[in-house]
């Protein structure tokens, strides 16, 4: 049975929640691949049998007593003690920034280790709420970027490209998941609010807050030129969930929504919402397990594109379920399709081994200073 290093963890607000994917997926994945935990905490990496179980996590200090790991450029092998641990690939399940947005891909890529994820290409585009809606080819709601500077030096013509969008707003940052963050803008006074979002990110996206909605997920792969798609989930009604609803509130978390899973939905928005999926799959050059989030307005039965996930919490495995994709297949066939890439990459040229110092043209160039 070959190895797979999952990585997960990673410097970033959304730590948590790429731990619990991990987690999932090591105890519910039983195919053909041996799955290897590694977590990233602090900018190192640790492989421990002891991180399979959940309470490890729930004191820091227990981290103290495992060593950390290295990976060597050119080398698809890790050294535990006097243990050499081969590996076919690493597997990258961190969301968030510095994780979900191609980062630790790039990080990989660099050392030359055979990585699995969203090239930094597609990574970027998807985690970048404002790339994304720009170039999805499928209607957004009117949105404006905001960064930082801009925020702190043209504060006034800030708040009048806001005004065209007409309040209630939506605040979110262009650059996160999990719904840290968000908040809600419902007048003018409210404005300066959005400092709250500024602490998370130097990047944010303000958006017209629909008044009626629905919100629908779907998940999709794929693989061989063949898409798969997940059944279509119906999440909330009217309600802009925040980090906290969703994890922390018992009252109002993910496990206590009502989540319709096949949405009870007509043959026309289901077909909208699919062929919507593909083509923004497509425009942003996804190349594995993505989840994309739709806004319907009720009140004009329109479906807007919200965001992409370019790493889905649980990989949205409860969503292909629904639609008879079985979670073995699924991993299976992404890790299989995605060596396979790896191996035709590697095929590739990506230097010339002339050295053009020895040239004869290059004799007696002036290097200046």
């Amino acid at each position: 049975m070959n190895n797979i290093l999952l990585i997960y963890g990673g410097n970033t607000v959304e730590h948590e929640i790429s731990i619990i994917t991990a987690l999932q997926i090591k105890n519910k994945y039983k195919g053909k691949y041996n799955i290897i935990l590694c977590y990233n905490k602090n900018s190192y990496f640790y492989i421990s049998k002891k991180l399979e179980n959940i309470s490890f996590y729930k004191n820091k200090n227990n981290l103290k007593k495992i060593k950390p790991i290295s990976f060597l450029a050119n080398k698809n092998y890790i050294k535990i003690k006097f243990k050499k641990i081969n590996f076919d690939a690493v597997w990258i399940v961190c969301h968030g920034k510095n994780c979900e947005d191609g980062v630790l891909y790039s990080y990989f890529k660099t050392l030359n280790i055979n990585v699995i994820g969203e090239n930094h290409y597609s990574a970027v585009i998807g985690h970048n709420k404002t790339l994304a809606k720009k170039l999805s080819k499928v209607p957004t709601l009117p949105f404006v970027h905001i960064t930082q500077e801009l925020f702190d030096y043209n504060y006034k013509n800030i708040i009048k490209k806001v005004e065209n969008l007409g309040y209630p707003l939506i605040c979110k940052p262009n650059d996160l998941g999990s719904s840290i963050g968000i908040l809600t803008i419902e007048k003018e006074s409210d404005f300066s609010q959005i400092e709250k979002t500024f602490k998370y990110t130097n990047s944010i996206i303000l958006e017209k807050k629909l008044e009626n909605f629905e919100e629908y997920n779907i998940a999709i792969i794929k693989i061989k030129d063949k898409y798969f798609l997940s059944s279509i989930e119906k999440v909330s009604q009217n309600k802009i969930l925040t980090y906290y609803d969703k994890y922390l509130n018992k009252e109002k978390s993910m496990t206590s929504q009502k989540r319709e899973i096949p949405a009870l939905i007509s043959e026309n928005l289901e077909k909208l919402i699919k062929e919507s999926a593909i083509k923004i799959y497509e425009s942003l050059f996804a190349e594995l397990i993505v989840r994309i989030d739709f806004l319907f307005d009720t009140s004009t039965s329109t479906l807007y594109f919200n965001e992409i996930n370019n790493i889905p919490g649980s990989l949205a495995f409860y969503l292909f379920e629904k639609n008879n994709i079985d979670f073995n297949f699924l991993v299976d066939s992404l890790i299989d399709n995605a060596l396979l890439n790896i191996d035709e990459t590697k095929k590739q040229v990506t230097c010339f081994e002339n050295n053009i110092f020895n040239h004869d043209s290059f004799n007696g160039a002036k290097i200046n200073k």
